[in-house]
């Protein structure tokens, strides 16, 4: 009864508790980063973040927002909405908007009308593969022709030991030693038991889809994406795959509608 509850209100609970933030693992933020590295980005330009959670991507993506890229946040959790929307308050200059939707029906946004379309960790989550293409057809729908999307999924190498060991070596990389020491011992026990475990999990047992990579980039060329990056992130427990929108024979390469 216990893991039916929280398989159900995973989201939620981590959101409204703020354990969601403060339990992620620094392997996790970084894929984050890699995820807003990957696409070139231009001012003016429009970004969705197609279930944005808690908005990892707004902490990641600062100097763009303030460059003047045009941020559209969009999850079916309204605690991860509102805590996407502190994020984004911080930024008195930026563009950034928020709305709740649940990505699985067609979006309230123009057709053709977005540049960047980002989906970290989000899409896994649908099991059915007949079930994702319709969802990729309808995100395809919204973006600009020769716009990109960067999809960012679990691989079937998923390992919540392997996150925490590189999350340790991140950290000390990045904060010296103590830092890293004392994640170790008092805070990723909790990201491993609570989130982790629990992700590996659900992967496991088909309840969440782990993907490898040649399955991801046929989804995404099948789609209607030209593949034009690709790398293995978190640890090796993810694959990070870019897609052009392919031109079709009346908007030729290069063209572009204003958004």
């Amino acid at each position: 009864m216990f893991d039916n509850f929280y398989q159900l209100n995973y989201w939620k609970l981590g959101f409204q508790t703020k354990l969601y933030d403060l339990l992620t693992p620094e392997a996790y933020i970084e894929s984050a980063r890699r995820c807003i590295q990957s696409v070139p980005v231009k001012k003016g330009q429009v970004l969705l973040d197609v279930g944005c959670g808690s908005g990892l991507l707004i902490d990641c993506m600062q100097d763009q927002l303030e460059f003047g890229l045009r941020y559209i946040g969009a999850d079916i959790q309204f605690p991860g909405l509102i805590r996407a929307r502190d994020k984004a308050a911080k930024g008195s200059e930026w563009n950034a908007s928020l709305f709740q939707a649940d990505f699985t029906q067609p979006l309230p946004i123009k057709k053709e009308s977005v540049d960047i379309l980002a989906a970290h960790f989000s899409l896994y989550t649908i099991v059915d593969r007949e079930s994702r293409k319709k969802v990729l057809s309808g995100l395809m729908e919204i973006l600009k022709p020769r716009g990109l999307m960067v999809i960012v999924n679990p691989s079937r190498e998923y390992s919540a030991s392997k996150i925490i060991r590189k999350s340790v070596q991140l950290e000390r990389e990045q904060n010296g030693i103590l830092s890293a020491w004392a994640k170790k011992l008092f805070l990723y026990p909790l990201t491993y038991c609570l989130g982790l475990k629990f992700i590996e999990k659900q992967l496991k047992t088909d309840q969440w889809h782990a993907f490898s990579f040649e399955e991801l980039c046929a989804e995404m060329e099948e789609a209607g994406l030209s593949v034009v990056h690709s790398e293995s992130v978190y640890a090796g427990c993810a694959h990070l795959v870019t897609g052009r929108k392919t031109a079709t024979p009346d908007q030729p390469e290069g063209w572009s509608q204003p958004a």
